[in-house]
C-alpha cells in the first residue's frame, strides 16, 4: 500500500486529504514521496520543459501548448525535450533516471503529455 498526502493551497484553510493506493502486485515501495512541487505564480521568465511520451499526437498537443504560452508570456523559454534529446526523452521506455534528473535541472516547470 502507498499513502500520499495532498496539501491544500497555503493560507486557504484547506484540510489535508489522505489518498490510499493499493498495489495488487504486492511490490514493496522503496522510495517515499517527499513533497509536492511548489506552485508558481507566473510563467514569466521561466524555463518550461515539454515532455512527450512518444505516443501519436502528444507532440501536436504540446506544440499547441508552446504556442499558447509564448503568446501569453513574452519572457518564457520553451524546451521541447523530444527535439533536444530524442534518444532519451521521446519514448517512455528510454527515460533513464539521468535523463529525468537533467530535465528537472534544465526546467523550472515541466508539462508532460501523452497522445492517442
Amino acid at each position: 500500500m502507498v499513502e500520499a498526502v495532498k496539501r491544500g493551497a497555503q493560507g486557504s484553510g484547506a484540510k489535508k486529504k489522505m489518498i490510499r493506493v493499493y498495489d495488487p502486485t504486492n511490490v514493496a515501495v522503496i522510495e517515499k514521496h517527499l513533497d509536492f512541487a511548489p506552485r508558481i505564480n507566473s510563467f514569466d521568465g521561466k524555463r518550461v520543459g515539454l515532455l512527450w511520451n512518444g505516443k501519436p499526437n502528444g507532440d501536436f498537443y504540446l506544440n499547441r501548448v508552446a504556442i499558447l504560452l509564448k503568446e501569453k508570456y513574452q519572457d518564457i523559454n520553451i524546451i521541447k525535450f523530444w527535439e533536444v534529446d530524442p534518444e532519451e526523452t521521446a519514448h517512455p521506455d528510454k527515460k533513464s533516471d539521468a535523463a529525468l534528473d537533467r530535465i528537472a535541472k534544465e526546467s523550472d516547470i515541466v508539462i508532460a503529455a501523452q497522445g492517442d
